[in-house]
């Protein structure tokens, strides 16, 4: 690919002249000739996959359930991870990258605090029991089939900290009998570069069907400055907060017959991620290694009974390195290469069966260990394990053909004698062919985490091993349109919901403790999406919350209002498109009471395939048009300065399929 030439990061004028002309390149005539289409006949390995369909399928009972697909992937950038493509594209999801790509990001759903999601990789839990965040700073976009959320609280089926909703992303399968798979590079107006490749196929042997895929992909970009000048410390050396990440990923997927099918599936990164400071930074950095494997065994054992087991591994290793520019000269090694890091194991057994009268019953069992080790933040016991059984009924009602229940219970136990018992009722009615109304009712919990029960840095915190689980009550209310406006495509959902939390689990001081009193949540959200002809489509989604304390303690870092909307053109043929996107956040209140946010974003991005076959292809993304100056996050030293988002900067990828 030719190198196109890059504006200068002091003048944002060329930049966006420079963007201006790759989007009339992306419009134009294509250079190439036409050659007939190419067509993969997309299979799916023979055998139907039986595993967890819970997110999905709870749809069906009463949840709100949004589904991102591959294209709403690849319009998040060359560059994108995880962390962006969450941002651009579920409704009612607050996502603010701390210092850009690749790391780590405030999230709300549902007026939710950042550990209230729980985060799943193909059904694998990745929130970590040893400090219950959520790590998505190493997650490639490439190996993203598509993203499954599953919103409000949802422990029954899930577990700890599913209490504001769960988000499954669904890794890449082999979809063809032919050999295939794609090349893209990328290049951003900050010299940051990306490439990834994939390849695929479906063979038979004397099993079966077996499907193949393997995936690699290299990120890296001296990246910008996330503070302002007027912040900045004369001591702070290393300015810029850069990263470098590469990834390789494998899927086998074998089918026994038509009724049965085995899943290996290995992914491998290694990450070098930077760490901005604004004072005193001379080099931050988190060298890291991530492995996650899973298999799985799926079987339909006949037409009424089906089940899986899944065991995982996710193992991270950290070294942290911390240096400091002393004031009157030379430096101070806080930390080299000191390890902080975890291994999780689970084995999940799940089963589901047809009752006689068209009822389904869903039970399982699910299984987690823990452990880890941190020389950076000392925790005195690292081990944890976590058990629990749970049931669900989808009852068929025959007076009633158009109400869809279900009901179901868990019991989790936590070494250390710590448990939680919750229950949840859902209900999905279709009130026409167009309209229904959906609300779940239920209990969800949080476990404290390793860090909560056992950190002791006396001065910074001080854990507290008689810690009681964080309880809520959930509730969620909706209805749903789904047919035409004006003669044309239309969808429409309106959400409310609320949750009441006790025993809040939050420090005092440096001390973890449950507080007293009932913290209330509650809000509202709104989305919708039309086409307005063949080619144009508009959406967008709005979502109000409101945080009320009690005797001095609340939670914090959730915005108090936040909308979006997408305006995008594709042509008739579908061979280019383009769209502009809008975010705006309102007041977003840190945990040491500063109010930030307040500010809009417009995105922009556009694509060509230049030729008939698709196999070539141009993208482009603008990620802040107009260069705004705005907040995602406060520090936390002191004084606390604001985290800013990504400057203006556009960003090119070619891909080639095969």
């Amino acid at each position: 690919m030719t190198q196109i030439p890059t504006p200068s990061s002091q003048d944002p004028r060329p930049a966006r002249l420079y963007a201006c002309g790759a989007l009339l390149c992306l419009i134009s005539p294509p250079a190439l000739a036409d050659t007939p289409a190419m067509t993969l006949d997309q299979q799916l390995v023979s055998a139907p996959s039986v595993e967890s369909t819970t997110v999905a399928e709870m749809a069906r009972f009463g949840s709100k359930v949004e589904i991102i697909d591959r294209a709403q992937i690849e319009r998040a950038g060359p560059d994108a991870d995880i962390t962006r493509v969450l941002q651009m594209s579920v409704p009612g999801l607050y996502v603010a990258p701390k210092n850009g790509p690749f790391d780590y990001a405030n999230y709300s759903l549902l007026g939710g605090r950042n550990d209230d999601t729980l985060i799943l990789l193909d059904g694998v839990r990745l929130n970590n029991r040893l400090y219950g965040g959520l790590y998505l700073d190493t997650l490639p976009a490439n190996a993203i089939e598509r993203i499954e959320v599953l919103k409000g609280g949802q422990s029954l089926l899930f577990g700890t900290q599913a209490v504001a909703g769960v988000i499954n992303i669904v890794t890449r399968s082999a979809q063809t009998r032919e050999t295939s798979g794609e090349v893209n590079m990328g290049l951003d107006s900050f010299m940051g570069r990306s490439g990834d490749a994939r390849a695929e196929q479906i063979v038979s042997n004397g099993f079966g069907d077996l499907g193949l895929l393997a995936y690699v992909s290299h990120n890296v970009s001296d990246g910008y400055q996330p503070f302002r000048s007027s912040d900045m410390r004369s001591t702070a050396t290393d300015r810029k907060r850069g990263y470098e990440v590469s990834t390789f990923g494998a899927k086998a997927t074998q089918a026994f017959g038509d009724d049965s099918r085995l899943e290996l599936f290995y992914q491998y990164s290694d990450a070098n991620l930077d760490f901005a400071r604004p004072t005193d930074n001379r080099n931050t950095r988190n060298d890291r290694v991530q492995q996650i494997a899973t298999a799985t065994f799926e079987q339909q054992v006949n037409q009424d009974l089906s089940y899986f087991l899944k065991g995982h591994v996710n193992d991270w290793d950290t070294r942290y390195t911390r240096v400091y520019n002393l004031e009157g000269g030379g430096t101070r090694v806080l930390n080299h290469n000191d390890y902080w890091g975890f291994t999780d194991w689970g084995l999940q057994a799940e089963g589901k069966a047809e009752l006689p009268g068209g009822h389904v019953l869903v039970f399982g069992s699910d299984n987690q260990w823990f452990k880890g080790q941190d020389d950076v933040m000392v925790i005195d016991n690292q081990q944890a394990e976590a058990h629990a059984l749970y049931t669900q009924l989808r009852p068929v009602i025959a007076a009633l053909p158009d109400w869809h229940p279900s009901i179901g219970v868990r019991q989790e136990h936590l070494s250390g004698g710590e448990n939680a018992t919750v229950g949840m009722l859902t209900s999905l009615y279709d009130l026409t062919e167009h309209w229904a109304l959906r609300g779940q009712f239920g209990s969800a919990y949080k476990l404290p985490n390793a860090e909560q029960l056992y950190v002791n840095e006396p001065g910074e915190e001080m854990g507290n091993p008689n810690l009681k689980a964080e309880k809520s009550r959930n509730a969620e209310l909706g209805l749903d349109y789904r047919g035409t406006l004006l003669d044309r495509e239309f969808s429409a959902s309106i959400t409310g919901f609320r949750r009441e939390i006790d025993d809040l689990i939050t420090l005092d001081g440096d001390q973890w403790v449950n507080g007293d009193g009932e913290i209330l949540v509650r809000g509202i959200e709104v989305d919708g999406q039309w086409q307005l002809n063949e080619r144009w489509s508009l959406q967008g989604d709005m979502t109000r919350n409101l945080v009320e304390g009690r005797n001095g303690v609340t939670i914090s870092n959730i915005p108090s209002f936040f909308a979006r909307s997408r305006l995008g053109y594709e042509s008739e043929n579908r061979r280019w498109g383009a769209g502009g996107a809008l975010r705006y956040i309102r007041s977003v209140v840190s945990a040491k009471d500063v109010d930030y946010g307040h500010y809009s974003v417009v995105d922009a991005d556009a694509y060509r395939y230049l030729d008939n076959a698709r196999r070539h292809r141009l993208s482009l993304l603008v990620e802040n048009l107009f260069d705004r100056d705005y907040a995602t996050s406060m520090t936390t030293g002191s004084p606390s300065v604001e985290n800013l988002g990504r400057p203006f900067t556009t960003e090119v990828r070619y891909t080639y399929r095969f």
